[in-house]
């Protein structure tokens, strides 16, 4: 059986109440979501009530870590079949630059670039930004 479109004209037999000829009304904003929204606009200008707000969340959102802390802090020492997991030590040290990439005061590649990996690191550097330097204009377009 195939599906009437609700703006047809005909008549379902099959019932007995007559469908309306009338297209549906479009869906408007409800007055809530529309209050909602012109009170989400006023908070977006008012600094001291978004602090305000921002406070109150971060201070809920520690209020539930310790309720969570109390309540369900045991499940953190078993795996998923209850059984107790073994807990890996601390390492004593931590290097704090890499021994496997290499760093540099600013995070850039560092001192490494003698290596096949750091001339390939080189050389895509200058192949991707050289479409960015400027150039040194021809001729005919300086000024002369």
């Amino acid at each position: 059986m195939a599906l009437k479109s609700p703006y047809s004209k005909e008549m379902n037999l099959n019932t007995h109440h007559k469908q309306s000829t009338q297209p549906r009304r479009p869906v408007v904003a409800q007055p809530a979501a529309r209050a909602w929204e012109d009170e989400q606009a006023a908070l977006q200008q008012d600094n001291v009530q978004q602090d305000k707000i921002w406070r109150e969340s971060v201070e809920a959102e520690q209020r539930q870590r310790r309720i969570w802390y109390q309540n369900w802090s045991f499940l953190k020492d078993y795996d998923q079949m209850g059984k107790k997991k073994e807990q890996k030590p601390l390492p004593n040290y931590v290097p704090v630059f890499s021994s496997k990439v290499p760093n540099s005061t600013n995070q850039i590649i560092g001192s490494r670039m003698n290596t096949e990996l750091g001339k390939a690191l080189v050389n895509m550097d200058h192949f991707f930004s050289s479409g960015a330097r400027k150039r040194k204009l021809d001729g005919e377009l300086q000024l002369s």
